[in-house]
């Protein structure tokens, strides 16, 4: 038996449906009657018993212009043999008539035509995949070009489909030219001839998205059709190609030869030529875009300025899309107005558009909505297209925040999908090389001001290549301190000759700033041109250039100071000898005469004296003590504060036999302070201890840590007669006035050691009471 079956069988009765369901039962294993073809493409065979109605031929007829254009065979009684047929005579593929036999011969028939319709399909299915399989490597082959491809795809149709011709062609609606592009076959149609679209067969097939397909045009309605006059081409298969979304032209397959009906599986065949040649066109027409691009790209990424930069793109846009009209407009700050800066054209001209401005619409939609907007006239009503004058289509590419460039022509539909996809791609790189011509022009605009900067710098300034060891820039200050007459001369000289004394500090203070980025030294012994030698603080750090890493050296000439340093040490030094030894000798002679003199008088001048000259003294030792702490090392660390002062309490007791000096609070107060502090500490015990008004004086320090736990606090309370106002000024202030100079270094002394650690110094009480000092100090991490 045969595999299934499936028919539609049309009968005025029931009764002759089921002897011919009975039948093919029979010859067939499964058999699925329809009464039409109900939605379903395949569909084995239709079975037509007569006598039909009108309304019954027309279900055959339906069925029958199913996909699979199935036979029809028309099962008659003997008195029908002659008058079987219905009002579609062309519909019936065969006639069973008449006899008791006619069901059983009915299924022989229908299994007869079905198999052969059968073996033919899978015959044509082989020969279909072979020919696919030629298409895909076709199509897939890279080193063929487009006019290779085409070539060879036609040929592949054309022994597929059995005609004499096939040809790819284009088609330009203004005027209706068809022009050939490519052509295989015996017919006299050459690549390059020219028709008019009017007097082809292909005017039909633009019309429609599927196949045009007719096999013997001079009986089925085409013996009348232009084309058919010129040509009396008899079958035909065409097929849209579509590029970027626009008509490109056609595919045709021709013969002038009727030919037996095409298959659906043939006219999918052209179909998918059509596709691929589709693919291919817009593929090569990018490829060649593309490189238009290229080229223009780098010459766009090279333009300084912006009115540079969108003359390039213009230009760029013209070739890629072959448009013969392109204007750039830039944006005024206020994004008010657009200036156009430049056109095709070339003729600029002073035009301005302002928003509001009739016809402008487009550009500022594509201003405000950052998109690409277009204009065809073919999609909007004629009136508008009226209104826009020559101007036919239109695509406006914004410019990010820049502008607009728009792109015209004076024909409908000049842009499709793929001019707009590149115009796209151009504008982002427009926009790109604007935003290197703003970066360019703000660098310049720094590189001006780091230069006049550099230039009016105080200090001298060196631009170190630290490989080369090369002085690369140098400023007028840093030429007149070596002595050289210009810039171009101190360059001439290697970095590290300018210091020829301490060449090996000055190399290493290069690799200090190449490792952390920074360095300094605090005297470099460098030379100037004539060999004088010149005394300089250096402070250096490295510079990133477009160029490379270079480094920035500041020199600032330190001579004077030097020589200010070295007169007020003599000075301090001389005065300090003086007046220790010359107090001594004033305390040792107010003593004697104290001791010896009769006269009250006399005596008490002489305690006088000698009370002053002490105070003298001391006064000398207190400034020797600030030099002691100027010079120590002012490193800060990790210091106890209550250590300190637990010691400083023993100290001064031992000093203070009658003195007693309580410290209480925090057990350890680790503090970031360099052990300097101690001498505040003892300065301001030490002043509450002397100036007590009591026989056995206290003096009371607390150590706590601030509440927030970052600073630790010291209290000192004593129980003198308060600090005098100008001695509170030295506490809370920075400077030493004519005003309060008094008994205020000792006091100045532990205000500036506290404020150089880090720390604060408040009096919070001072009266006939006593004083109360409060001071913080950063607490250790």
């Amino acid at each position: 038996m045969s595999e299934g079956l499936t028919a539609v069988v049309v009968a005025n009765t029931a009764e002759p449906v089921d002897r011919i369901e009975t039948a093919l039962d029979e010859v067939y294993d499964g058999v699925t009657i329809l009464e039409s073809t109900d939605g379903r493409p395949a569909v084995d065979c239709i079975v037509a018993v007569a006598p039909l109605s009108d309304d019954e031929w027309a279900v055959v007829e339906d069925a029958a212009a199913s996909a699979s254009r199935p036979p029809v065979v028309v099962l008659a009684g003997e008195s029908e043999a002659g008058g079987h047929r219905g009002p579609e005579t062309a519909t019936v593929t065969d006639v069973v008539a008449g006899g008791e036999d006619r069901f059983e011969r009915l299924a022989n028939r229908v299994r007869g035509m079905v198999e052969m319709r059968r073996s033919d399909d899978e015959r044509e299915q082989t020969a279909s995949v072979a020919h696919l399989t030629d298409l895909y490597e076709v199509a897939t082959d890279a080193s063929l070009s487009f006019t290779e491809k085409a070539n060879r795809m036609l040929e592949i149709g054309l022994d597929r489909l059995d005609v004499e011709n096939a040809h790819l062609s284009t088609i330009d609606r203004e005027p209706e030219h068809y022009e050939i592009v490519a052509s295989i076959g015996d017919l006299p149609i050459e690549p390059g001839d020219l028709m008019d679209l009017p007097r082809t067969f292909c005017r039909k097939t633009i019309e429609t998205d599927d196949v045009l397909a007719f096999s013997h045009a001079s009986e089925q309605g085409w013996s009348d059709d232009p084309a058919y006059e010129r040509s009396n081409i008899e079958c035909y298969l065409g097929s849209r190609v579509v590029v970027g979304g626009t008509l490109y032209g056609t595919v045709c397959f021709l013969d002038r030869s009727p030919h037996s009906s095409f298959s659906e599986a043939e006219q999918t065949f052209v179909s998918l030529i059509a596709r691929w040649l589709s693919h291919e066109l817009e593929r090569t027409r990018r490829e060649e875009a593309l490189e238009t691009l290229q080229g223009g790209m780098t010459e766009l990424m090279r333009a300084t300025t912006k009115a540079g930069v969108c003359e390039i793109a213009i230009g760029i846009a013209g070739d890629a899309v072959e448009a013969p009209s392109a204007r750039a407009w830039l944006l005024d700050d206020d994004e008010t107005t657009l200036e156009q800066v430049t056109s095709l054209s070339g003729n600029v001209g002073s035009r301005t558009l302002h928003r509001g401005d009739a016809g402008t619409d487009r550009l500022w939609a594509a201003v405000d909505e950052g998109e690409v907007t277009t204009f065809d006239s073919t999609a909007v009503p004629q009136n508008e297209a009226a209104s826009a004058g020559t101007v036919q289509s239109e695509v406006v590419i914004p410019l990010d925040g820049f502008g607009v460039v728009t792109v015209s022509a004076e024909t409908a539909e000049a842009f499709d999908a793929i001019d707009v996809s590149l115009l796209k791609m151009i504008g982002s790189n427009t926009v790109a090389a604007l935003e290197r011509t703003e970066w360019i022009e703000e660098l310049s605009a720094a590189h001006e001001r780091s230069r006049r900067i550099f230039e009016s710098a105080s200090d001298g300034l060196l631009l170190i290549d630290p490989d080369d060891d090369e002085i690369v820039d140098c400023n007028d200050r840093a030429t007149d301190l070596f002595g050289y007459d210009d810039p171009e001369s101190l360059q001439s000289v290697a970095a590290s000759t300018i210091c020829p004394e301490d060449r090996e500090r000055f190399e290493e203070l290069i690799t200090e700033v190449r490792e952390g980025g920074r360095g300094w030294i605090e005297e470099l012994a460098c030379a100037g041109q004539d060999g004088h030698r010149i005394p300089l603080e250096v402070t250096a750090a490295t510079i990133a250039l477009p160029e490379g890493t270079r480094i920035l050296a500041s020199l600032r000439d330190i001579s004077e100071r030097k020589r200010r340093e070295q007169a007020l040490n003599v000075f301090n030094r001389v005065l300090r000898h003086n007046i220790r030894n010359d107090m001594n000798v004033v305390i040792g002679r107010a003593a004697m005469i104290r001791d010896q003199a009769s006269d009250p008088a006399l005596e008490r001048s002489a305690a006088e004296i000698l009370k002053t000259g002490r105070k003298l003294t001391a006064l000398g030792e207190k400034a020797r003590t600030f030099q002691k702490v100027d010079e120590r090392d002012t490193d800060l660390e990790q210091v106890d504060l209550r250590a300190i002062l637990d010691q400083i309490s023993a100290n001064l007791e031992a000093d203070y036999p009658a003195g007693t000096v309580d410290v209480a609070g925090a057990e350890a107060a680790p503090a970031a302070v360099e052990t300097t502090v101690d001498v505040a500490f003892r300065e301001l015990c030490e002043n509450g201890l002397q100036h007590a008004t009591t026989a056995e004086p206290t003096v009371s320090v607390t150590v706590s840590r601030v509440s927030n736990g970052q600073q630790f606090a010291v209290t000192i309370s004593d129980e003198g007669p308060g600090l005098p106002s100008q001695d509170c000024a030295v506490l809370e202030g920075e400077t030493e006035t004519p005003l309060n100079h008094g008994s205020g270094l000792g006091l100045w002394l532990a205000n500036w050691i506290v404020r150089t650690n880090g720390g604060t110094i408040t009096v919070v009480e001072s009266s006939d009471r006593g004083t109360t000092i409060r001071l913080t100090f950063p607490a250790a991490e």
